[in-house]
């Protein structure tokens, strides 16, 4: 009889294929191996140094609960209780918790109460879109520091009234959901009685989770929770499967739960040990998907889903998706550090363009195909995500500015498909309406993508003739060229006969329109420079206007750029306006 299939396997196999759609329950096991003691714990030690600060030796056989009640204020034995004999005000209450969760430097020194290696991985999970909710008893904040620390914001609810104003969780990139609440504040549940039910609102946002999403327990033994054992008894007929991670055997509330929802054990592993493997699972999986057949197969979705409004929103799970990856992978390089040579350099850029390609190869697809331009808002959104890829406060700035060259291939791939498409008012907009806001730069404000992504902007232009590539010779315009070999092969599939270098001059032309007519009095860009302005003489038809300003002046759609075919005269002046400055760009070798 063959073996069952690992249990791991079908694990990691469900995550990669379905990103986004399971969520997490994690219990103290996650944490405790961080050296976080878990809520009893807490109350058992606050009750140990009451009792010994009252002037009684502990047995070794002392228990808490029977000191409480004979020697106790009369209330049950809880957080809360304790606290508030303890703790006059909030700042006193949370020093003397701060001890039992936050790291003093001996214990960063030990790796103690900072964030375990089940914790970085959670954390990568969510960074790369795998998992986006995470219900936790925990009362710590290691989740919420290592997610965070992967540049990630996370919407965290702790109490029963912040439900009714949270962001809904598919609009969110991480939310944590702390169901006994957080170790700063009073409304933690942890006596029996405040752990038998839970509030409407608690149990209605838990049966939307248990319901919409698949789940992953691990940490947790289900012995000490039987208004959660309750909420996911409720939801034992799943849409999606129930995956349960467990040290050793299984108790008996959980073997209950197991056999009402038919749940797969994964069992004899710790979260330190689970969700690392976890993750390079999943990595493999995704690398495995990057083949030449997987991108087909994605084209051929894209191709069936796009006339198709039931299916569009497996459309926008495709770039999701893909940029998804893209976002993991730039992550990762910034990890590495700055390229220590210019091979290094080119490496990083290859790479950036490689991970993108299927990206861009849907994009490109999408855009020509969208003849009824249903999508246009969605390739707004797509050029507008990938630019938010860059995160600019990571590395130094001269190579987080390369961090766009995935975007700057997708906005000229864009309008490249539209002009193939007779869209020319796409491309504007995708050009146009798609921004970017620098962080430290320019004050914060948001600048249209044919600025952002000017190749002066993500590109050094002395650095691009000094790659391997350029091959000793000094390119006029270097980003320009390369930008053209990279996409040369992408944009094949949809070129037909057209001429590519054209199409791609008239791109970059239309690039430098979009700066015409997108200038400001503020506007301190300089139009698009390019192989279109002219590296030999003959580009240039004659002193007056180069051949691609003729070329929109023949096959231009003037209504794209809000001109009238009878207004002549504000025609040529835009024309004569841009034609004056590109006039002052080099034209030679």
């Amino acid at each position: 009889m063959a073996a069952d299939l690992d249990p791991r396997v079908r694990l990691a196999t469900a995550l990669e294929s379905q990103p986004g759609v399971y969520a997490l329950l994690v219990g103290s096991g996650v944490s405790t191996g961080a050296g976080v003691p878990t809520g009893w714990g807490v109350v058992d030690s606050l009750v140990r140094r009451i009792a010994v600060a009252s002037g009684e030796t502990l047995a070794p056989n002392f228990d808490a609960e029977t000191w409480w009640t004979a020697n106790g204020d009369g209330k049950p034995l809880g957080y809360s209780s304790i606290l508030e004999r303890l703790g006059q005000t909030r700042a006193a209450r949370r020093a003397l918790l701060a001890g039992f969760f936050e790291p003093s430097d001996e214990d960063r020194e030990n790796e103690l109460k900072v964030p375990s290696a089940a914790h970085r991985a959670i954390a990568q999970l969510v960074r790369s879109g795998f998992i986006r909710v995470i219900v936790t008893t925990n009362f710590d904040h290691l989740l919420e520091r290592a997610i965070e620390a992967e540049g990630v914001s996370v919407q965290v609810i702790s109490t029963d009234s912040a439900i009714a104003g949270m962001e809904p969780l598919q609009h969110m990139q991480c939310t944590i959901v702390k169901l006994h609440g957080d170790y700063t504040n009073l409304d933690q549940r942890n006596t029996v009685d405040e752990l038998s039910a839970y509030p409407k609102s608690t149990k209605s946002l838990l049966g939307r989770i248990f319901d919409e999403y698949g789940l992953i327990i691990s940490g947790w033994s289900g012995e000490w929770d039987p208004a959660l054992v309750r909420a996911l008894e409720a939801n034992a007929n799943r849409r999606y499967p129930l995956f349960w991670v467990a040290k050793s055997a299984p108790g008996e509330v959980a073997k209950r739960v197991l056999s009402r929802s038919g749940a797969v054990l994964v069992e004899g592993t710790t979260a330190d040990e689970i969700f690392p493997d976890l993750l390079e699972r999943v990595h493999a999986l995704e690398s495995m998907a990057a083949s030449p057949d997987s991108t087909n197969m994605a084209l051929a979705r894209l191709k069936k889903a796009l006339p198709d409004p039931p299916r569009h929103i497996e459309v926008r799970e495709l770039f999701e998706a893909e940029l998804r990856k893209l976002s993991a992978f730039t992550a990762e390089l910034v990890a590495t550090g700055q390229p220590a040579d210019w091979e290094a350099v080119e490496a990083g850029l290859a790479s950036l363009r490689d991970q993108s390609a299927t990206l861009i190869q849907l994009y490109t697809t999408g855009i020509y195909l969208d003849r009824d331009r249903q999508h246009t808002e969605l390739w707004v959104q797509v050029l507008q995500r990938s630019m938010a890829i860059r995160r600019s406060d990571t590395i130094s700035a001269w190579w987080s500015r390369y961090l766009h060259y995935p975007a700057l291939l997708m906005m000229r791939a864009a309008t490249e498909a539209a002009l193939l498409a007779g869209h020319e008012d796409v491309a504007r907009r995708i050009m146009q309406e798609a921004t970017w806001a620098t962080p430290r730069e320019d004050s914060g404000r948001a600048r249209p993508a044919w600025a952002v992504l000017h190749p002066w902007t993500v590109t050094e232009h002395d650095q691009l003739n000094k790659l391997p590539r350029a091959g000793g010779r000094k390119w006029v315009y270097p980003a320009s060229r390369f930008v053209r070999e990279d996409l040369a092969d992408l944009v094949a599939p949809i070129l037909g006969d057209e001429d590519y270098d054209l199409l791609h001059k008239r791109a970059e032309y239309r690039a430098a329109l979009a700066y015409e007519f997108g200038k400001t009095a503020e506007t301190w860009d300089q139009p698009l420079s390019g192989e279109y302005v002219g590296e030999q003489m003959w580009t240039w038809g004659n002193e007056r206007e180069p051949l691609m300003a003729v070329d929109f002046r023949e096959r231009g759609d003037r209504a794209a750029w809000g001109l009238r075919d009878d207004n002549e005269s504000e025609f040529n002046q835009h024309i004569a306006d841009l034609n004056e400055v590109l006039r002052s760009y080099p034209r030679y070798f």
